[in-house]
């Protein structure tokens, strides 16, 4: 998308030397780099040498060919990989019942013509018999009906990254129960049902009145019975959020049971009636907050059930107002919207959005992105590379055994730690467990076959929890890799450590170039794509990776002096970013929030020259380049500040040139001595591994 700069953005971008000059001049941290980040910030007439602004030197021309757009190379990256879903959701040449059944499903969201024919009503139904609910008896068996409640709404969820695994018991999967999303949690949480008078509780109240009001009132209802309906499902979730100290992910060894206790411990609540209901029976273990299941009960009363009911009709509403038609689903985006802040432009064209939309929440958020998943691998990924991506994958554990035993900071204790972990690394390459999902039996039907959008999201809800049923019951494996877990999805484009598996995962979205491709030399595929593979691996012994043993289990890795070896060498990655000034105005780096995936950054620089120092005659300027070429990006003032303020990873020109800068590899290869622009003292060098 081509945008003009407002004039703010000109001036400073500009006319500006953008330098970060600080105090950390006078402790040997100096850089005069500009941020290259930002559009404008590298033009064509200034020449930028490699010795002194590595970043803005090998983007320089990338940066130009830009101009203002809004670039950057995983952008580029994802944007081929949604041309090859784009491909596969139409192509009907494409055979199987998994490929049909996404092709139903896609034609179904994406004709908005029929979505805005059937307006409301495929919700109707749900809402009617909803309403005619008289008691609690009556409430839970609309609970435990998957054909009446597709959304499996009540006072207890779960979903597929739900199903997990406890040291108590190894053999098998445990299923987590929590309490269902709330309809004014968010960033605050649920204390905002305790602080309705403040500015973010007010701002939430009336964001969720005005969107159930809308929905409500297109089903007939008048504003009156609608914020009725509203402050009653408030009422009741205030109760729930009264439980909000429930034991998290972390703590499930301590709230897991066997089923028959977990029924037990909920009194006359029929959980088992719930479970059974929703093909749940058969799983041996339940993680629950004992106090929350004590509670279900008293919280599920008859003196209650005008609240519970207004609860169900308000989050059926919410939840399914993005399946209905274009109106209903532009006007939640509008009301959802700040009434104090101004909505960021982060140079999204309208197909951006609508791809957004449909891939990444219609089908990415759905039981559908097992299906989308398949079909991708079967059709855009090249088998032929796994062998090459397994043996330089494993050729960077065995690399990081190494670096482990030359730590000198590690303690012996520490080093046989960590290579225990290390070598029980698995490594996952793109494929799913496929066989163990069948969208044959998703019965879909076309809008021509009386089927509709609200629909098919619900069919795809209650084959989610089949799925969870079937998974539940199975004997634990460490190796599966389950085509519905949405966060470990294949097509995203990334790569990924999971402590929970101690597993390492390259997504067959992020297999294209300039990343990686077959077709690329080793040193660009050693400083693109598994660069990305080293830094993943780092996170496996970090402050929060080392906090899970070689299975999984959240058991330290690592002695208590190992810890605060650790802890100070990242301390030091810390401070040597807040120390930065990308530009004038730019607020404080908050070096801590940055430091453990700056430290992957550096782990993974350090991998691939590990394995660059077997190879004779190994092209280190070219390998260099394409690290900086993989962090590119072209981004105006505002989307930077955000990153500062927001995001835990570093700064992109900053990954490029205080990466690089940790390394002698980089000092030999470009002639940087003392005095140029990259040169950082070896006594001021911060790399932890």
């Amino acid at each position: 998308m081509k945008k003009k700069l407002r004039t703010a953005i000109c001036a400073v971008t500009l006319t500006m030397s953008l330098t970060a000059c600080s105090m950390g001049e006078m402790l040997g941290y100096s850089s005069n780099w500009v941020d290259s980040d930002l559009i404008g910030s590298v033009p064509a007439d200034e020449e930028f040498s490699v010795k002194d602004d590595f970043a803005a030197a090998v983007n320089q021309a990338w940066k130009n060919e830009m101009g203002d757009t809004f670039r950057g190379t995983f952008q580029d990256v994802d944007d081929a990989v949604t041309a090859n879903k784009k491909r596969i959701v139409t192509d009907e040449s494409i055979e199987g019942e998994t490929a049909e059944c996404l092709r139903t499903y896609y034609a179904l969201a994406s004709n908005w013509d029929d979505r805005n024919a059937d307006k409301v009503e495929p919700l109707r139904p749900y809402i009617e018999d909803i309403e005619s609910i008289s008691s609690m008896d009556e409430m839970y068996d609309f609970i435990a009906n998957p054909v009446r409640n597709p959304l499996f709404l009540g006072p207890i969820t779960t979903n597929s990254n739900y199903v997990m695994h406890t040291e108590v018991y190894k053999d098998n999967y445990t299923l987590f129960f929590t309490m269902p999303d709330l309809t004014l949690g968010g960033i605050q949480g649920n204390d905002t049902y305790f602080n309705l008078d403040s500015k973010d509780g007010l701002e939430a109240y009336i964001k969720g009145c005005d969107k159930s009001k809308y929905i409500l009132e297109q089903l007939g209802y008048s504003e009156e019975e609608a914020e009725k309906e509203f402050e009653g499902c408030v009422a009741w979730e205030k109760k729930l959020a009264s439980h909000d100290e429930l034991a998290t992910v972390e703590k499930m060894d301590d709230i897991t049971y066997p089923r028959d206790e977990v029924i037990e411990m909920a009194g006359k609540f029929p959980m088992e009636k719930i479970l059974e209901g929703w093909g749940l029976n058969d799983a041996p273990y339940i993680a629950i907050d004992p106090s929350y299941a004590e509670s279900l009960n008293s919280l599920c009363k008859k003196s209650n059930l005008d609240d519970i009911k207004s609860f169900m009709i308000v989050n059926y509403c919410l939840k399914s107002s993005a399946y209905l038609d274009r109106d209903i689903y532009d006007q939640m985006v509008e009301l959802q919207k700040s009434k104090v802040e101004e909505e960021k432009d982060y140079g999204k064209t309208d197909e951006d959005l609508e791809n957004n939309l449909m891939f990444n929440k219609y089908i990415g958020g759905t039981s559908m992105v097992g299906a989308m998943n398949q079909v991708y691998v079967e059709n855009c990924f090249d088998e032929s590379t796994i062998d090459e991506l397994n043996t330089i994958t494993q050729d960077l554990l065995d690399g990081f055994e190494d670096i482990f035993s030359e730590e000198e900071w590690l303690s012996d204790e520490g080093k046989k730690a960590c290579i225990e972990k290390l070598k029980a690394i698995k490594i996952h390459i793109a494929v799913q467990d496929f066989d163990t999902v069948d969208y044959g039996t998703l019965d879909l039907k076309s809008h021509e076959e009386g089927g509709n959008f609200l629909e098919a999201y619900f069919a795809a809800q209650r084959f989610e929890m089949d799925h969870i049923g079937w998974l539940s019951a199975q004997d634990y494996d460490r190796d599966y890799w389950d085509p519905l877990n949405q966060q470990l999805s294949t097509t995203i484009t990334n790569a990924m450590y999971s402590a929970q598996t101690n597993g390492i995962y390259i997504f067959a979205g992020i297999l294209e170039a300039p990343v990686y491709s077959k077709d690329m030399t080793y040193e660009e595929k050693l400083g693109g794509l598994f660069a990305v593979v080293g830094h993943e691996i780092t996170h496996g012994f970090d402050k929060n990776g080392s906090q899970y043993d070689k299975e999984g289990f959240n058991n330290p890795i690592l002695s208590e002096d190992d810890q605060k070896a650790f802890n100070d060498k990242d301390k030091l990655v810390g401070g040597y970013y807040t120390l930065q000034t990308p530009f004038s105005g730019a607020g404080m780096i908050l070096g801590q929030i940055v430091s453990a995936e700056a430290t992957a950054d550096m782990g993974g620089i350090r991998a691939t020259l590990h394995l660059a120092e077997k190879e004779s005659d190994f092209d280190y300027d070219l390998y260099f380049r394409t690290y900086a070429t993989i962090w590119r990006i072209n981004v105006d003032i505002d989307s930077e500040k955000d990153s500062i303020a927001s995001d835990e990873h570093p700064l992109a020109f900053y990954r490029v040139n205080i990466g690089l800068q940790q390394f002698d590899e980089f000092y030999e290869t470009y002639g940087i001595t003392e005095g140029d622009g990259m040169y950082l003292a070896p006594k001021s060098r911060i790399k932890v591994w």
